[in-house]
Formats: structure tokens, C-alpha cells, sequence
């Protein structure tokens, strides 16, 4: 029933999936390469140009918010995974 009333919107889950494994995938990247400071400023961006999106398309609600956490979440993900496969150490 939730997922008919999100694909009458016109949006499938399908199509947020795609985009979090995409921010996984350069959060990865990011993580392999940069510091915490450019993963800051990326969050930063994707949080603000998902929400405008959303906001403008849809409107706020609960389901758009929590798609746009879950990007966040995806994207420091996959920086943990690649900072942690890059052998990133810590300045003691």
C-alpha cells in the first residue's frame, strides 16, 4: 500500500536506491583520498540540494526527509569505508 502511494507520486524507490549507492560510491572515493573536511562540505551540499529538490517538488513531509538522511547516511558510509580501507590514521 506505501510503496503504490510512492509510485503514484511519481517517484519509485528504485530511483532513490540509485542515488544512494551513487553517494556510497563517492563518499568511497572521498574517503580514499580527502579529509573529514571535504566529506563537511560535501554533506553539506547534498543535504541542502536534496531538500531544495524535494521541497520544491514534492513539499516538506516525513518520507522525503528521512530519503534525505539516508543520503547522508550513505555518503559518510562509504567515506568511513574508504578511510578505513586507505589505512587513514588518526593524529594522536
Amino acid at each position: 500500500m506505501i510503496a503504490s502511494n510512492i509510485s503514484s507520486n511519481g517517484s519509485g524507490l528504485g530511483d532513490e536506491m540509485l542515488v544512494a549507492v551513487m553517494l556510497f560510491v563517492v563518499g568511497w572515493l572521498v574517503g580514499r583520498t580527502y579529509t573529514v573536511l571535504v566529506l563537511a562540505m560535501t554533506s553539506t551540499v547534498i543535504l541542502f540540494t536534496s531538500s531544495a529538490i524535494f521541497v520544491t517538488t514534492y513539499g516538506l513531509d516525513l518520507l522525503h526527509t528521512l530519503i534525505t538522511l539516508g543520503y547522508l547516511g550513505a555518503h559518510q558510509s562509504g567515506y568511513l569505508l574508504g578511510a578505513y580501507m586507505s589505512g587513514y590514521q588518526q593524529d594522536n
